[in-house]
């Protein structure tokens, strides 16, 4: 039987016993009577209805058997894709299954078979996935490492090779022999000790060494932050260590700059800042290029124990294509693109750094014995931290605080006895160009 005859008889069927049930009542009204005879002649009608649909349905079915079919219906084939279509519908919602229709089990379906048929429909798959919420994402917890991922801290090429003196006062006097002298009578590294030639039992000249005396003054360098302790309590990562991490790198990184370049007010004196007299910058061949007669020429003017390049890292393209004479173009620093690169420019150890001057400025590229540079400490990194500033506010406060100077201790380069020919334990590439 169709599921719509059905449906008008479970309405017809309803109708009937609340219809029933009102005219049953000893205190039925008119109304009451009025009502229930409605819902009888309903009823009727939807009877009437159901009985015209089982005898259409009987009808179709007879000329269906009764009609000629086409030569693909008595192969077992449909003929069109309509005819395909009702068919699948009558086999769905009506458990009406047509011999053509046929099964087949996919690979994401039971593979025991068909569905079952419940109550005349295929029962409603679901499936638990974890890509949407309500099947199951939400049970599905996203990883979290404890771990900060950072890069390396920077290393500091100037600390670990300067002159370090531990100040316990705000202020240091170092006292320095006086080697600046520009006669022409003798060596000038001796302070002005002049030995001279002399007969015997001859009278000796006096020569005495010539001295002088350079500061030291501490300079403040600080960090500050606030944190919440909400964030310090239910911070996956330890934020104390990391905060510590940080403060500390960044502020020798900072000094490490200031030790290159600073201006030596309120900070140290690098030894790139024309302020400082005990560099020698070399003119450059080519603007904004450093060549072989650089190198050459940064070499002669060098004077010291332990030299080591230090160079931007803009300056690397420059170093690589280091050639020779034009009469002999081959590469200087590197023998192939095939190798390795070297560590090494005429010998001395060479690093790439941020904290030299870009390419072309003053200082790019310099050759330095960091031993004649002295640093003092009056306070190394020092970091602490306080909930009491900012109680109110449920803020803890981080400070980290670290007081220095820096700067050479030779206050002019050394001038040779011939009296011309300069040299320095600091050697910088400078941004003017020779003429």
């Amino acid at each position: 039987m169709d599921i719509q005859t059905d449906e008008f008889d479970a309405k017809a069927i309803a109708l009937l016993d609340e219809a029933k049930a009102i005219a049953t009542k000893p205190d039925a009204t008119a109304e009451d009577m009025e009502k229930a005879g409605k819902m009888l002649a309903d009823a009727k009608a939807l009877k009437a209805r159901s009985v015209m649909l089982a005898e259409l349905e009987a009808l179709k079915a007879e000329a269906v058997k009764s009609a000629p079919k086409s030569p693909a219906a008595r192969a077992g084939k449909f003929t069109s894709f309509g005819e395909f279509l009702v068919a699948v519908h009558n086999a769905t919602f009506k458990a009406q299954h047509d011999p053509r229709l046929e099964w087949k089990v996919l690979p994401d379906e039971s593979p025991t078979g068909p569905f079952t048929m419940q109550n005349g429909f295929l029962p409603e798959q679901k499936q638990l996935v974890e890509n949407t919420g309500g099947s199951g994402g939400f049970l599905v917890f996203p990883e979290h490492l404890t771990e900060m991922f950072a890069l390396p801290e920077l290393a500091r090429y100037v600390r670990q090779r300067a002159t370090t003196i531990p100040m316990r006062a705000r202020v240091i006097q170092v006292p320095v022999l006086d080697q600046t002298s520009t006669s022409t009578t003798s060596s000038h590294y001796y302070g002005g000790v002049i030995p001279k030639w002399t007969e015997e039992a001859g009278q000796k000249d006096e020569s005495e060494p010539a001295f002088r005396q350079m500061e030291l003054v501490a300079h403040k360098l600080v960090v500050y932050t606030e944190a919440s302790d909400e964030l310090l309590a239910d911070s996956a990562v330890s934020l104390e260590s990391l905060l510590q991490a940080l403060f500390a790198g960044s502020i020798y990184n900072e000094e490490e700059w200031t030790f290159i370049q600073g201006t030596g007010a309120g900070q140290p004196l690098g030894i790139a800042n024309a302020a400082c007299g005990a560099t020698i910058a070399v003119a450059r061949v080519a603007a904004g290029a450093i060549g072989l007669n650089d190198i050459f020429n940064m070499v002669t003017q060098f004077s010291g124990s332990n030299p080591v390049w230090l160079a931007h890292q803009g300056c690397l393209p420059s170093i690589l294509s280091l050639n020779g004479p034009a009469a002999s173009p081959s590469y200087v620093w590197i023998g192939n693109g095939r190798d390795q690169m070297p560590t090494t420019l005429m010998g001395y150890p060479i690093y790439f750094i941020e904290n030299c001057p870009a390419l072309g400025a003053r200082g790019d590229i310099c050759l330095c014995d960091w031993s004649k540079y002295l640093i003092g400490d009056r306070q190394t990194v020092t970091i602490d931290s306080s909930k009491h500033y900012k109680f109110r506010n449920d803020l803890t406060s981080w400070r980290a605080v670290h007081r220095v100077d820096g700067r050479p201790w030779l206050s002019a380069p050394l001038t040779f006895r011939d009296g011309t020919t300069q040299v320095s334990p600091f050697v910088v590439l400078d941004a003017a160009v020779a003429s």
